[in-house]
């Protein structure tokens, strides 16, 4: 089976408040389901996550920096 995290778990896992994880899956930001009326993250979803999200700034970072560098 599986492991899922709470709001908790999130948070301390990614040094944020409890209540930026709410507006965050809120917002759908941040991969996570509702079970019984709580929030739920798949462990696996919320790594991949953190992968694609330090790709997406690394690329964005080169890609300003290329274009500092054109403009010089």
């Amino acid at each position: 089976m599986k492991s899922f995290l709470t709001i908790t778990d999130v948070a301390s896992r990614l040094g944020l408040n409890e209540s930026t994880v709410y507006r965050l899956v809120r917002r759908r930001k941040l991969p996570g389901i509702k079970i019984g009326g709580q929030w739920r993250f798949s462990e696996d979803l919320l790594l991949s996550w953190i992968t694609d999200r330090v790709t997406i700034d690394r690329l964005r970072a080169e890609d300003h920096n290329g274009s500092q560098n054109k403009r010089k």
